[in-house]
């Protein structure tokens, strides 16, 4: 196959493409949908596809298809060469990446165990879901089970020449409570690369666990509070502050969280973060980026400090800065746009029941973020899974509740940061506690 690739080049050079970049990706997506306690619908998406990103004197033609024979991948570089002489220059642009003599190895991205599952697996799987879910609570239970594996390569004219092969197994359930009027919703869910890893039932079990708990929610006063974010609440309110802050394309913008803030101190100094995709079976570890550079780990904030921003290769010539690897295509007619790949946040020296029992009022955030607005570093967020801390202890689930901060506030207050790190296929995070936010409620 790399032949044809090799000539899909060249032909597009010869049509007079400057430069020109294939993306192939080949693979497939078997998916188990699950509705009011059954088994709504199984399908398997062919997820193969080629895309062509052509330049000619700085103007960009991209052009795609779902065939992977000679003729459409010929037609298709065609187009995106047309495309590129009629498309305005882009004065930034100034080259594509490459060539790299070298690579990492990222162990464990494929699984043949999710490769080989017969497709009745999955529904089976789908079943234990429902069944543990039910076992010990009256609920309705949504969601869905996927496996997917796809093999992802990348030609283009300056010489790189990659390829790399993925494998998951995921899934996710929703479940609705009800008691006496009351109703509460709740999820849970896993991804994996390592068929042995995952366990249905014990998201089914967990995802009704969180719902009934959530039932007898009781509306409080609005006051300035501290809040206790459980580990994913960590990951998900980090990633996203720290997705726009520190994003190398925000930053020429202008509209970057923290530009021009390198070398400065962004947050508390527990606060140790970084991007890392050559985790050994992480779920977001790979072996090169979606232009074809390798990757490598990238510290983002050391000890509070901010220390790079992630960019791709277009975002990093425009910046004068090194290329960190995290290019990101949404689909194969999109443009690279730099992307963090898998967050790890180190570990603190607090144990999590410490930053309880020392909380004498509070709240306590399970699987929830508090994301800025878009475009904004404003926070103002309606809490789905919190609950009251009242003389150290978890109280009653919370109603009608809001956060409000900005990311400012929110990384200044960070007073205590957890040493019991949750790991999920590679993304590590401990709990923190913000020791002063403004709190909304409904009473």
């Amino acid at each position: 196959m790399g032949n044809i690739y090799h000539k899909a080049i060249n032909l597009g050079l010869k049509k007079g493409a400057d430069q020109i970049e294939l993306f192939i990706l080949e693979g497939n997506s078997d998916v188990v949908q699950l509705e009011k306690n059954a088994i709504k619908a199984a399908e398997c998406k062919c997820v193969t596809g080629v895309g062509v990103r052509a330049y000619s004197k700085k103007g960009l033609g991209i052009a795609t298809t779902s065939l992977g024979d000679p003729d459409s991948i010929k037609d298709i570089v065609v187009k995106a060469v047309k495309l590129s002489k009629l498309s305005p220059p882009d004065n930034l642009f100034k080259t594509l990446p490459g060539p790299f003599d070298k690579y990492p190895e990222v162990k464990e991205l494929y699984d043949d165990g999710i490769y080989d599952l017969p497709a009745d697996r999955l529904t089976e799987m789908s079943i234990e879901a429902i069944d543990s879910a039910l076992e010990k609570h009256d609920v309705i239970v949504s969601g869905n089970i996927n496996r997917s594996f796809a093999i992802e390569s990348i030609y283009n004219s300056l010489g790189v020449e990659v390829t790399q092969k993925f494998g998951s197994l995921s899934g996710v359930v929703f479940v609705k409570a009800e008691r006496n009027g009351d109703i509460a919703t709740s999820w849970d869910y896993q991804k994996t690369r390592k068929g042995s890893e995952f366990n249905p039932s014990k998201i089914g079990q967990v995802a009704a666990e969180n719902a009934v708990s959530l039932l007898g929610s009781k509306k409080i006063k609005s006051d300035r509070l501290p809040i206790i974010l459980d580990n994913r609440s960590t990951l998900d309110t980090l990633s996203s502050i720290v997705s726009a802050g520190l994003d190398a394309y925000e930053v020429i913008l202008g509209t970057a969280y923290f530009k021009d803030r390198l070398g400065e101190q962004i947050t508390s100094e527990q606060i140790t973060l970084k991007d890392n995709p050559l985790y050994v079976g992480g779920v977001g570890s790979s072996i090169f980026d979606d232009e074809g550079v390798p990757h490598r780990e990238l510290m983002l904030i050391e000890k509070g400090v901010a220390i790079a921003y992630f960019s791709n290769s277009y975002c990093a010539n425009v910046l004068g800065i090194k290329n960190t690897g995290n290019a990101s295509k949404g689909s194969l007619s999109s443009k690279p746009h730099p992307d963090l790949t898998q967050i790890q946040i180190a570990a603190g020296d607090w144990s999590i029941d410490e930053m309880i029992t020392e909380t004498k009022r509070g709240l306590y955030l399970k699987d929830s973020s508090l994301e800025p607005s878009s475009g904004s570093p404003n926070i103002s967020v309606l809490i789905d899974q919190g609950f009251m801390i009242e003389k150290g202890e978890i109280s009653h689930p919370l109603k009608e509740t809001m956060v409000g901060s900005n990311i400012f506030d929110l990384l200044k207050n960070i007073d205590a940061v957890s040493k019991e790190l949750l790991n999920e296929s590679g993304s590590l995070s401990p709990s923190i506690r913000i020791k002063e936010t403004q709190i909304a409620g409904g009473e």
